[in-house]
């Protein structure tokens, strides 16, 4: 038992980029009710509602893009039967038809789920993306400045701390940290 676990648990689960991740989630979400009701007059429920489904709906387009449409294209590339798309071209023309197909969808289910009209739930699809744009932006300085300032404050100058630096493990169920072989 004493060599369960020879690591650092926060080298396999990095607590900063999982804490970004939550914070990033919840603020998207916030900002999604937020345009849908704003820009759509819809209600607190219902934007709600649009904030969770329209993102799972995103995702499976995304999987079906990715899965099925680019192994279709790809077959067809290299069949020659495509001459005006390359390989190395491939990922600028799916982002555009992802992108086209997220509006789509996040128009659709506004549509459906708040009842907005197609011209306030076409404005919320793209005026939320662009928020949530400046949101990312925002929280990523403000989150490299944190680790900057903390990693000034320490003196460490890389993420590898040192076997007597290690704390007690939150999630090992037994802590042999200090004990590395």
């Amino acid at each position: 038992m004493r060599n369960f676990l020879k690591y650092d648990d926060t080298q396999v689960i990095k607590y900063d980029s999982i804490i970004l991740a939550v914070i990033y989630t919840i603020g998207h979400i916030l900002i999604a009710m937020a345009c849908n009701r704003i820009i759509t007059g819809a209600t607190l429920d219902m934007a709600a509602a649009d904030a969770f489904v329209e993102p799972i709906i995103n995702g499976f387009w995304f999987y079906f893009l990715l899965v099925y449409i680019k192994t279709n294209i790809e077959k067809k590339i290299n069949n020659n039967s495509i001459n005006f798309i390359s390989n190395a071209k491939l990922g600028i023309y799916l982002a555009i038809l992802y992108t086209i197909g997220h509006i789509f969808i996040a128009m659709t289910c506004n549509r459906l789920l708040t009842g907005a009209p197609l011209n306030l739930a076409a404005i919320d699809a793209l005026v939320e993306p662009i928020v949530n744009g400046f949101w990312f932006y925002l929280l990523f300085e403000v989150f490299n400045k944190y680790k900057s300032r903390t990693k000034a404050v320490s003196g460490k100058n890389n993420n590898n701390p040192l076997v007597s630096e290690f704390k007690d493990s939150k999630l090992a169920p037994v802590n042999n940290k200090k004990n590395i072989d």
